[in-house]
């Protein structure tokens, strides 16, 4: 029977977010659980703004890109910290 020494994905979450909870209290003086709220608002917000723009008569791909657009920029943060803190 093989034995896998990569680290398991609990663990991998767990080194993802000390490095983010790291980074965001050295350079922009929050927590994690801070940057995860005002994340979750974002995205709250972003899928509010599609539905209402739509309501409005915007053109649904414009929609949908304006919705893309707000949920993914804290995801895409989040990538580039951690890609630059490994």
């Amino acid at each position: 029977m093989a034995t896998s020494n990569s680290p398991s994905l609990k663990q991998e979450l767990r080194d993802c977010n000390d490095t983010l909870d790291s980074y965001l209290r050295s350079h922009v003086g929050m927590t994690l659980k801070t940057y995860k709220l005002i994340k979750a608002v974002t995205q709250l917000v972003g899928a509010a703004a599609g539905i209402y723009a739509m309501r409005l008569g915007a053109p649904p791909l414009a929609a949908f890109a304006l919705v893309a657009i707000i949920i993914s920029g804290p995801e895409a943060l989040e990538y580039l910290i951690n890609d630059a803190e490994a």
